[in-house]
């Protein structure tokens, strides 16, 4: 993947992400709110004395007609468990996840030779030390640079490459004559 590009595809892959979760969390605040709004349903749909057929269609009543069946299939098996009553620790988490997942910034490392398993170790403890736990670090080769490294993290570039100095000194040398 090019420089230029890490951000685009992070921006394209954070869409996807949210649009995926999007059923799931419609569906969660739809049933959390009617569960809010007759505070009687939880109890019920937690009671496992009632038939699980019961609650099934009571939980059915509860979700948009549009809630997929994996989405279903989840409510069912909160409802079976007698477990709806975490419905609102789970939604939490699920958006304390997505917050943290949109917080993971993509970064890629460039030398122009193959970094060892140490070396890796230490640009990563460098890295984390100094933009934070949330990385995806990912190491490229690319002789083109002829030495130092290219670090992109997120869309920030610090290029440090030996091509970039010789292009900055005859860039220089060009402004002299």
């Amino acid at each position: 993947m090019s420089h230029g590009n890490a951000s685009l595809v992070a921006g394209f892959a954070r869409a996807i992400f949210e649009i995926a979760l999007e059923p799931w969390l419609a569906s969660m605040n739809a049933v959390y709110e009617k569960l809010v709004a007759q505070p009687e349903l939880g109890p019920q749909l937690d009671d496992q004395s009632l038939s699980f057929a019961e609650r099934q269609k009571q939980i059915d009543a509860l979700l948009p007609d549009s809630a997929p069946q994996p989405v279903r299939n989840f409510f069912y098996t909160l409802v079976k468990e007698g477990n709806i009553h975490l419905l609102d620790d789970i939604r939490a988490a699920v958006l304390s996840q997505m917050t943290t997942a949109a917080r993971v910034e993509e970064t890629i490392v460039t030398t122009a030779v193959a970094l060892s398993d140490e070396e890796k170790a230490q640009f990563e403890q460098k890295l984390k030390a100094k933009y934070g736990e949330n990385l995806d670090i990912h190491f490229k080769v690319d002789p083109k640079i002829v030495g130092g490294v290219i670090v992109q993290v997120g869309d920030k570039i610090l290029d440090g490459s030996l091509a970039a100095k010789i292009d900055a000194v005859e860039t220089s040398l060009k402004s002299l004559s």
